[in-house]
């Protein structure tokens, strides 16, 4: 085996299998063609030292592999604007989250030295371990967008044609779906999905009690058995804006599973409100917080007044949603196409 066999084989030691075949021949007949040019125009015989110097000229193995193949990314191009924005949000958030609970335990009464640098201490860790998983759990999304999402989602579709102005004049369709809504759907729920499945134990209040830490988890045993009815209208929701994504437009059948589950979180959310309450802190728990019995029955109240409120408020938002696309159905049917086939 000569040089140039032994070039080949080691480029297509970097190359997929379906496509190495096809490569390597077209890197033989490269290489050939560029032997007998060079012997033709140097008068040089084709020996080792001109395939030497041909190789050398051609580059490394796996740099001409690397031409062959498509750029790889953990997270590409057009979903990293996206990624930032959310890892920015949510970083704002979990640093608030951190202040304001550092905030309730430094203000629960006077702290000794070595009970504040207990605090400011599991504040920091905290804070540093929600980042960590946070940060972990973004890029996981990201990635699996990136991975499942075809090739022809990540093209810039608007450099292929030139701008009109006459489009400025034209009507949104109105089922086309724009690439942000599905990403943040979907970042949120998976969010969601995590703390309530996974971290449940960071939704809580701690405090110093006789020396010792105490954590209260905020969520009742209630909100936990529908807990399993919140995962699967989740994860349906997730694969509904993993279809959008794709196909960047509304079908008939994707406006209807999108009813049925703003159906169903509807009754969900009826269920959770007319049943027992959702939050476990009663006015004995927050007087062991705050020292202030006036000051612990109003949060107490407080704490229990949020539960219903967001729930009265998904129930009106999904029936406005709901209305709204039996109205796009019934009245304003467009030329969509009726099935989640591409």
């Amino acid at each position: 085996m000569n040089l140039i066999e032994r070039y080949i084989e080691e480029v297509g030691k970097h190359l997929p299998n379906k496509t190495r075949a096809d490569i390597q021949a077209e890197l033989r007949s490269t290489l050939e063609d560029m032997l007998e040019d060079r012997a033709q125009a140097t008068g040089q015989a084709i020996d080792d030292d001109l395939r030497k110097t041909i190789l050398k000229e051609f580059g490394a193995p796996e740099k001409v592999a690397a031409s062959y193949l498509p750029e790889r990314y953990l997270i590409g191009p057009k979903l990293f604007p996206f990624f930032s924005m959310v890892l920015k949000i949510v970083l704002s958030v979990l640093t608030g989250v951190a202040l304001f609970g550092f905030g309730i335990r430094y203000g629960t009464g006077a702290m000794t030295t070595a009970a504040f640098a207990a605090t400011l201490g599991k504040t920091l860790l905290e804070y540093l371990g929600g980042i960590i998983s946070a940060f972990g759990n973004i890029v996981l999304v990201f990635a699996i967008l990136q991975r499942t999402l075809p090739a022809s989602e990540f093209e810039d579709k608007d450099q292929a044609k030139d701008w009109n102005p006459a489009d400025l004049e034209k009507e949104p369709e109105p089922d086309e779906v724009r690439m942000s809504e599905p990403i943040w759907a979907i970042i949120f729920t998976v969010a969601g999905l995590l703390i309530f499945n996974l971290y449940p134990q960071v939704i809580g209040i701690g405090f110093f009690e006789a020396g010792n830490w105490t954590f209260v988890p905020v969520l009742s045993a209630a909100f936990f058995r529908y807990l399993p009815w919140i995962n699967v209208l989740s994860v349906l929701q997730i694969a509904l804006n993993l279809f959008l994504f794709r196909q960047g437009r509304w079908t008939i059948a994707a406006r209807w599973l999108n009813i049925v589950l703003s159906l169903g979180g509807i009754v969900l959310a009826y269920l959770l409100l007319s049943g027992p309450s959702l939050v476990a802190i009663d006015a004995q728990t927050m007087a062991h917080v705050f020292q202030d019995s006036e000051s612990a029955g109003f949060l107490t109240k407080f704490f229990g007044l949020i539960p219903p409120m967001l729930l009265i408020i998904v129930i009106i938002v999904e029936g406005i949603e709901t209305l709204q696309s039996l109205y796009r159905l019934l009245f304003k049917r467009a030329p969509a196409k009726p099935g989640f086939a591409g």
